[in-house]
């Protein structure tokens, strides 16, 4: 065991140093990698909040099917109970760009009838989303091919019950 200028002591101190600068490493890695791991772990609450949503959007649309399927055709009175129950979810009535929302274009208004040459209802629910693809793109997500970006569209086919 040397106590010199270049002995054994020496050499330990030095180690010690090289300890503290990987430390301080360590911690500047971290520093930059923390807020990324923050970001990632925030993004999934505006996910899961989307996926919600359209979980309950598809079983309303779902039962609102149903209930098509019964008349023969998707009724003002479905439509307004659609509405309703979307509202008691926090889905209420909205007006985007002269839009109404929820919006049930496109679906059956004549009544089918069961024994028809094609007893098929369709019943097509828009709604607002939040635009995700917004949010992918600022960790490097591309938005290109969205064709209804902010939108759920449900888009259901039914059998119709209905006899005349």
């Amino acid at each position: 065991m040397r106590f010199g200028r270049s002995g054994w002591l020496e050499e330990s101190r030095l180690k010690k140093l090289c300890k503290d600068e990987r430390g301080i490493s360590n911690l500047l890695v971290m520093l930059m990698v923390l807020p990324v791991l923050l970001f990632l772990c925030l993004m999934i609450v505006p996910f899961f909040v989307y996926t919600m949503k359209l979980d309950h959007l598809n079983t309303i649309a779902n039962h609102a099917l149903k209930e098509a399927e019964a008349v023969g055709y998707v009724s003002p009175a479905i439509e307004a109970a659609t509405t309703e129950r979307m509202e008691r979810l926090g889905m209420g009535e909205l007006t985007v760009k002269g839009v109404i929302y929820p919006d049930f274009e496109g679906s059956t208004e004549a009544k089918v009838l069961r024994d028809s040459a094609d007893p098929t209802i369709t019943l097509v629910v828009r709604y607002p989303a939040p635009p995700l693809t917004r949010m992918l793109s600022a960790i490097g997500g591309s938005s290109s091919g969205a064709s209804s970006e902010g939108k759920f569209r449900v888009i259901l086919y039914g059998r119709s019950e209905a006899y005349e």
